[in-house]
């Protein structure tokens, strides 16, 4: 496929991205917040959503979920149109998050499945490990058919004129002449995302580390987290392989429940925070506090921002020194 230069082929920035999705957006959280609820929602109305805690059973909700946010994928995909490829994923990783917004917070789940007890503690931190894998796969499925969805409708009609490109594509796999300053994998992509998001939601995920959870500076510090940290990989590495980026999602929310697991006891908590060690309700690790539906649909969201705004950082830059 050939490249050339035109002014649609200019990215729009991330305001413009994100105007260019507002319908699919709108569709994704009027349908996941009705018909998903009535599909998620856990036997206790005030529960969190989530999959493996709300009583009805991962067979009972995942598959008409699943099934949900793939129509929604799909048809965010076609309402966004041509130059936004992932505009169906972000939608529906928005529309989700809103999901999540029905149901309660982290808060709960420790009240109700918390103990003070290392090894309970424990065993819910695993819990939450394999949802988060769980709500991954589910996105990642939406993420397949929002492929096929964008080649389908838009991929011939797009042919030689450099207008935009499918949302998997890497263009050094196909060029028998590859930058050789580029790494040759998305490695380093991945390493930086994940290293520097983990350092921002740490560092404002909470004021300390018994404080109540507060949903907002949770969402707040995921999307912000992941944003900041695909803006500086995509800048640092020049990797163009959006799946390396999003990638870190999970990892960044595996890494959180697996320090969450191993402080299960808190011995962090000494001297004045000692009596916190005692409640159900304090989290076990910062990084333990946001639920896997926000870690990965807010995660996912916050990522693809990031590669919408570092697009148009490095259009600018080239033009800027060409």
């Amino acid at each position: 496929m050939k490249e050339t230069t035109t002014h649609s082929a200019v990215p729009p920035g991330l305001g413009g991205t994100v105007l260019r999705t507002l319908p699919a957006i709108a569709v994704a959280v009027g349908l996941l917040t009705t018909v998903g609820w009535h599909v998620a929602e856990p036997v206790d109305p005030d529960w969190a959503v989530t999959l493996t805690q709300s009583g009805r059973g991962i067979l009972a909700v995942g598959p008409s979920l699943l099934v949900l946010t793939v129509v929604v994928a799909a048809v965010g995909t076609a309402l966004s149109g041509r130059h936004v490829p992932l505009g169906g994923v972000f939608a529906a990783a928005i529309g989700l998050a809103m999901l999540s917004l029905r149901g309660g917070s982290m808060q709960v789940v420790l009240a109700y499945c918390g103990s003070p007890q290392a090894s309970t503690r424990r065993s819910l931190m695993l819990s939450m490990a394999i949802e988060c894998v769980l709500w991954a796969a589910l996105l990642a499925v939406s993420w397949i058919v929002v492929e096929s969805v964008w080649r389908w409708l838009w991929a011939s009609g797009a042919e030689g004129t450099g207008e935009t490109r499918a949302p998997k594509i890497d263009k050094s796999a196909r060029n028998p002449s590859p930058d050789k300053s580029k790494p040759s994998t998305g490695w380093p992509a991945l390493a930086v995302t994940t290293v520097i998001a983990l350092f921002v939601i740490w560092m404002t995920i909470a004021r300390t580390p018994v404080a109540t959870i507060a949903r907002g500076q949770v969402i707040a510090s995921v999307a912000g987290g992941l944003y900041l940290g695909v803006l500086a990989a995509r800048y640092f590495t020049g990797i163009n392989n959006t799946r390396w980026y999003v990638l870190a999602v999970p990892v960044v929310a595996l890494v959180g429940y697996l320090l969450g697991f191993l402080q299960a006891d808190l011995s962090w908590a000494k001297g004045a925070l000692a009596p916190y060690a005692r409640l159900a309700t304090t989290p076990s690790h910062a990084l333990a506090r946001p639920l896997p539906i926000e870690y990965i649909a807010v995660g996912v969201a916050g990522a693809i921002a990031g590669l919408w705004s570092g697009e148009k950082i490095e259009h600018v830059t080239k033009q800027e020194t060409s």
